[in-house]
């Protein structure tokens, strides 16, 4: 029953979460754009690189997603308990790889689109997921975790993975 609570858990996650941040507002404001006639000129340059930057971060959502299975956490969903501390792969260069990968996806979508409201819609993404890190998943997981996580904290950054640990 714990296991198909998780998967159905996870599934709602995956429809309100990526579906709705990556997909859903991103349509919505698309149209509105069209709907007022905002069109930038879409380069083919600008296209090509959007569209890299959307399969790397669904590449690493993959991965990332593989380690956690890997690990012995059952879903991706933050609503589920981690088990144990995951250091390694994309865990290893910053603590929050999952928030890259939508972020590459957004950016993508932005060139391809050369959008300003996806634009927009990013810097209220990438602010809300700062929030959300800072003020209930990492203070989560240091009560979960303890020192192991603090200690985490200290040699692995939370979002550039060439600054120093935070």
């Amino acid at each position: 029953m714990k296991k198909l609570l998780g998967r159905i858990d996870t599934l709602i996650y995956l429809i309100v979460g990526p579906f709705g941040v990556l997909y859903v507002f991103p349509r919505y404001l698309l149209q509105l754009e069209q709907q007022l006639s905002i069109e930038l000129p879409r380069l083919a340059v600008l296209k090509y690189a959007g569209v890299t930057l959307m399969n790397l971060g669904g590449l690493l959502a993959v991965v990332c997603a593989l380690m956690m299975y890997r690990h012995g956490k059952e879903t991706v969903s933050p609503f589920v308990g981690p088990k144990s501390l995951l250091r390694s792969g994309p865990y290893a260069w910053v603590r929050h790889p999952m928030m890259w990968s939508g972020t590459f996806v957004l950016v993508g979508l932005m060139l391809v689109y050369s959008s300003p409201l996806l634009a927009l819609w990013l810097a209220i993404w990438s602010r809300f997921a700062a929030l959300y890190i800072a003020r209930y998943e990492e203070p989560y997981l240091e009560s979960v975790f303890g020192e192991q996580y603090r200690d985490y904290c200290r040699h692995t950054p939370r979002w550039f993975p060439w600054r120093t640990a935070e």
